[in-house]
This record gives C-alpha cells, structure tokens and sequence, in this order.
C-alpha cells in the first residue's frame, strides 16, 4: 500500500487479511519483527527469513520495503536514533548558547539510548561496528543526520556559535559517534561522568577559535 492508502502490487497481497493502512506501517511491522529477531539471535546473525517468519510474511515481502539486511538494520537504527533526539528535542528550544544546549540534549539522549533496549543491542560491543557501516552506507541515516543535528551545528556556525573550519557534516557525525560510544560505556566517574567528559571534551572541540 502506499500512504495514501492505495494498494502497491504485489505487496497489498503478501500481508493477507491483516493488510498494513500504509507503506509506514508495513515497515514498522517489518522492523519491530527485525528488532525481536535481533534480540533473539543478535543482528549479525538474523536473516531475512527470520524477519519475514517473525512477521508472519514471504521473505520477498521483506526484500520488497528492504534491498538486504544491512538496510533493515540501518532503518532500526534510524528508528531508535529518532526516539533517542526526540527525548532531547526540548534542549533545543532555550535560551542557552548552542553548545549548552548541545550538551544538554546529548545528556538527556544518552540516559535515552540506554533505556532503549534496541539501542542496546545495535550498539553493544559485538554489533557495533556491524550497525555503523550499515548505517554509514544509508542514505536514510546520512539524510537524518543532516536534517536534525547537521542543520542546526550550520546555523551555529554561521552564527559563530562553533567552528566554521569544518563541515557541519563532519561535526555531526563526530557528535553522534562520541554519543553512541558513551552509551555503550559510560564515563568514568573520576572524569567527571559523561557530562565532565562533554564539558571537556566536546566544547573545546567544537568551539570557534577564539573559545577554544
């Protein structure tokens, strides 16, 4: 089906009686199946079979919302991210400077992603590297992050919040990379926790010049 309620050929069928309303819902099925195969068997072993058994459809249903199981791991991805920034979102909306508001809204995404039992599992030790070259070859996470943290480190810049030396592409993808390690393993607590290590860290690294 397609979001305006039309049906897709070929995909309208594979559900059965219990069609999805929309293309959004077919793939939120496809991923909460994805999510408890993962947390079954891991990402890196989980196949789209098992995605497709788990959602009661023929894994060419599956192949045709995902090109291969890197592109469903890297939608999960996205998807847990999303809820992670959600929880931070309000930070954005003070009269603090960027960098306060970033650092708040990391600290609160963190205490997020670790609540997040999908975030632990595509970033734990032994998915790590897996769920990050899935999602660094994704056009949806590339988008993303432009769109959400990207944008607002360039309105920082240009506002000589943050250094203007660097992409905000690369600044972005620095930030949520020192993020997802600090979910994975907290700060040590002699360093200051997590937010003695941003204050320290992450300020000094994206401040304009004459801050840093």
């Amino acid at each position: 089906m397609t979001v305006t309620g039309q049906a897709t050929p070929g995909r309208a069928t594979a559900w059965g009686a219990d069609t999805p309303i929309d293309e959004q819902q077919a793939r939120d099925r496809l991923l909460d199946a994805a999510e408890a195969c993962y947390a079954d068997r891991g990402p890196s072993r989980t196949r789209m079979s098992d995605i497709a058994h788990r959602a009661g459809v023929h894994r060419t249903t599956v192949y045709s919302y995902f090109p291969n199981k890197d592109a469903v791991l890297a939608a999960c991805f996205v998807r847990a991210v999303t809820e992670v920034l959600d929880a931070g979102e309000p930070c954005w909306h003070t009269d603090e400077p960027f960098l306060e508001q970033l650092v708040q809204a990391m600290l609160i995404g963190m205490e997020a992603g670790r609540r997040s039992p999908t975030m632990r599992l595509l970033i734990g030790e032994q998915e790590a590297g897996r769920t990050f070259r899935a999602a660094e070859a994704s056009e949806l996470w590339r988008r993303d992050l432009a769109e959400n943290l990207g944008q607002r480190i360039a309105t920082a810049a240009a506002t000589g919040q943050v250094r203007d030396d660097v992409s905000p592409e690369t600044m972005a993808h620095w930030v949520t990379r020192i993020a997802f390690s600090l979910v994975a393993e907290p700060a040590r607590p002699e360093d200051g926790g997590d937010e003695g290590i941003l204050r320290t860290f992450l300020i000094a690294s994206l401040a304009p010049a004459e801050r840093a």
